[in-house]
């Protein structure tokens, strides 16, 4: 058989960007119609090698019928005239039947044409007489060839006739044209069906339930915008459903949000008139800690814890009601603001009761530098140190231990620990642990700190002998 190398197949150019009007559509109809052409020309190959295979059957049969002329002489031999007539109604230009235990016939002119290349019938597997069917239709001009086959006639016969490939050639050629044109109809015709039952049973749904997100988003608290819900029990009605679903949950969590908004605002005012109230009560209850009354004097320390504590709530609400801040990133020297930071929580500790005896601990075994907003780390400790001292706790001890990836601060107090219904909302907002006079806010404010410089803080002991809270810095490049 004989062989050609493929011509490789043309790259497809790369579609322009342009906006569809129907967005998925054009894309599903082109998707359809390249499928189904693909299918038509997988059909199309070995109809178009049956096609030429047929022809040739059709040939060596007639050519068959034509040597059968032979056996009316007694030489088997006819003349020339005769012979051309007998090859021309078989359409062929020689026959040449060898039959077992008979006398060869042929059927072939004087000067018979010289075949180009042989072809046989009997062991042809279907990829060869695809890529013979390929080859033949790509030639141009008249080519000889000469094909061996069986009859149907004469099974035990071998049957090899020479013929002009350029007629079966142009039979190809009308087979594949009418082939191409009823592929080009069948695809034009399921792409059609396929892309009006895509568009109404997925396209148009989608299209609807994105028209609903983009009113959404444009108008989320407006409850006028949210179409009726579509009876549908498929994937896109469950999609809808949920959608649909989703936007109420936003609505009411929106509202509430306004609502808190609005609140928080209104808070944020009061506090701040009470905490300048309070101030001027401070400096009041400080002058009649200085009184000669001594009964005055006794009740002087209890009205300034009070306040203390009022400025303190007043404090950790408009702390709290801010935004996260945003670190404002530099290098800091860890004892340098440990050391300030107990400064302060002594004076304060002191101020609120002076018989009471308050011990904080810097143990830092190296010179620990780290990459933090010295003012929230300065917040953060000082939170913790007067969350402990609060809670009972004598002694506090700053601990720090410097990794590859983090600087981790341990502050452990000898307090009574914390209540074990109190540990699953520990930095929850407003979680208090029964202390008269705490706002809940303390350690939330300390997480949202933390959380701010990509840190984390945890309760990593608790329990009779005091609390130990550790949380983390990252380690950042400068």
């Amino acid at each position: 058989m004989s062989r050609a190398e493929t011509s490789p197949a043309p790259a497809l150019s790369g579609t322009p960007k342009r906006r569809w009007s129907f967005g998925l559509s054009p894309r599903i109809l082109a998707l359809v119609i390249i499928a189904v052409m693909t299918a038509e020309l997988a059909i199309f190959l070995p109809s178009i090698a049956r096609f030429r295979l047929n022809y040739l059957e059709n040939l060596i049969e007639t050519g068959t019928l034509a040597t059968l002329a032979l056996d009316a002489t007694p030489d088997n031999m006819i003349d020339e005239k005769l012979t051309r007539m007998l090859l021309d109604h078989a359409r062929v230009d020689g026959v040449v039947l060898i039959e077992p235990g008979k006398p060869k016939r042929a059927l072939i002119p004087q000067m018979p044409p010289e075949p180009r290349q042989t072809f046989d019938l009997m062991d042809a597997m279907v990829p060869e007489l695809i890529w013979d069917a390929l080859q033949a239709m790509l030639r141009s001009g008249n080519y000889e060839i000469r094909v061996g086959g069986h009859s149907l006639r004469m099974p035990t016969a071998h049957v090899y006739i020479m013929i002009d490939e350029l007629p079966l050639r142009l039979q190809m050629h009308a087979y594949a044209q009418r082939i191409l044109v009823l592929s080009v109809l069948i695809s034009l015709f399921t792409a059609g069906l396929l892309y009006l039952g895509l568009r109404w049973l997925i396209v148009r749904p989608l299209q609807s339930v994105a028209r609903e997100m983009t009113a959404f988003r444009l108008a989320p608290e407006d409850e006028a915008t949210v179409p009726p819900l579509k009876p549908r029990e498929d994937e896109i009605g469950i999609v809808d459903q949920e959608f649909d679903n989703l936007q109420r949950e936003l609505r009411a969590a929106l509202r509430q949000k306004t609502r808190l908004a609005e609140l928080g605002t209104a808070m944020s005012k009061i506090n701040h008139d009470l905490r300048n109230m309070l101030a001027t009560a401070q400096l009041l209850s400080d002058r009649l800690g200085r009184s000669n009354d001594p009964k005055v004097r006794e009740i002087a320390p209890m009205m300034l814890a009070s306040i203390d504590r009022a400025v303190r709530l007043c404090g950790d609400t408009l702390d709290y009601a801010r935004d996260r801040p945003v670190p404002k990133l530099a290098p800091v020297d860890l004892a340098d603001v440990v050391d300030e930071v107990g400064v302060a929580l002594l004076e304060q500790a002191e101020r609120s009761d002076p018989n009471s005896a308050h011990d904080w601990r810097v143990e830092l075994a190296n010179d620990h530098h780290v990459i933090a907003d010295r003012s929230l780390l300065f917040r953060i400790l000082f939170n913790l140190g007067r969350n402990a001292f609060d809670a009972g706790a004598q002694c506090v001890i700053v601990r720090a231990d410097n990794s590859n990836a983090c600087t981790t601060v341990d502050v452990i107090d000898d307090g009574p620990g914390v209540p074990d219904d109190l540990q699953a909302r520990l930095f929850q907002p407003f979680a208090r642990g029964g202390r008269p006079g705490g706002s809940g806010l303390g350690l939330t404010i300390v997480r949202d700190l933390v959380v701010a410089h990509g840190g984390d803080i945890i309760l990593v002991a608790n329990g009779a002998a005091g609390a130990t809270f550790r949380f983390t810095i990252p380690r950042h490049t400068a």
